[in-house]
């Protein structure tokens, strides 16, 4: 049993980096592996997998409440299904907006990988966005419309 944040921390470095050594193996060096081998470690790529999926979502049913940005989580890659019925519920009891409370043209201060605030214009939401030295509006999805890509997930609307 894991006693305190940093073993957490640790035990969850130490899975990471079992599972991108075995994909190594299995993607990169598989010449070096019997098929039979390849098969066994494929078999525990696959295990592990989703052993860290799995805690990712059991993660979302223990959230506290957002106090602030850096509160919000990265949103795992899951079926739709779990999204639906896990991520997206647990993402607004902990303080996120869901849409029907969104007002058009307003500014909410949220999270996704480029932008910290951003504002709903009644389909996504847009940000300004700079890179390679250049400003530029970028759409982003509310977290409800996941789309494969970054998500916004407004916590508070800007005063």
């Amino acid at each position: 049993m894991i006693r305190n944040i940093e073993e957490y921390k640790n035990e969850e470095e130490k899975e990471r980096n079992t599972l991108l050594k075995l994909s190594r193996q299995i993607f990169q060096e598989k010449e070096n592996y019997t098929e039979e081998e390849l098969s066994k470690l494929k078999i525990k790529y696959e295990k592990l997998k989703n052993k860290i999926k799995k805690e990712r979502v059991d993660e979302f049913k223990t959230m506290k409440p957002f106090k602030n940005l850096y509160d919000i989580p990265d949103i795992p890659q899951v079926d739709e299904k779990t999204y639906k019925e896990i991520i997206i519920p647990n993402l607004v009891r902990c303080g996120a907006i869901p849409k029907k409370d969104l007002i058009i043209g307003k500014t909410y201060i949220g999270e996704c990988r480029n932008a910290s605030e951003a504002i709903w214009n009644g389909h996504t939401f847009v940000y300004e966005r700079y890179k390679f030295g250049y400003t530029f509006d970028e759409e982003i999805n509310h977290f409800e419309d996941d789309d494969g890509y970054d998500l916004f997930v407004p916590i508070k609307l800007k005063e």
